[in-house]
């Protein structure tokens, strides 16, 4: 099987830098994991998902309108 990855220690870290250089619009990236660009309107709970990085950081595809507000995003089959 062949991996394409730098170092395997910053595996999630590189994912989610893409994922948020990619959907700018929606998300932007925080320490450990990715938030809503535009933020939580007033009167809201925020909802956060998070889980490991098995294959890539998959809950960071879930924030956005009408989704999760954050999601916290663990290492590669560790979560956060």
């Amino acid at each position: 099987m062949t991996r394409l990855f730098n170092d395997p220690a910053a595996f999630a870290d590189e994912a989610l830098e893409g994922f948020a250089a990619a959907h700018r619009r929606r998300v932007r990236p925080v320490t450990g994991g990715v938030v809503r660009a535009g933020g939580t309107p007033a009167g809201q709970v925020a909802v956060v998902i998070g889980g490991g990085s098995g294959h890539y950081p998959a809950f960071s595809g879930l924030v956005g309108r009408g989704l999760a507000h954050g999601a916290a995003v663990g290492n590669v089959f560790a979560s956060p």
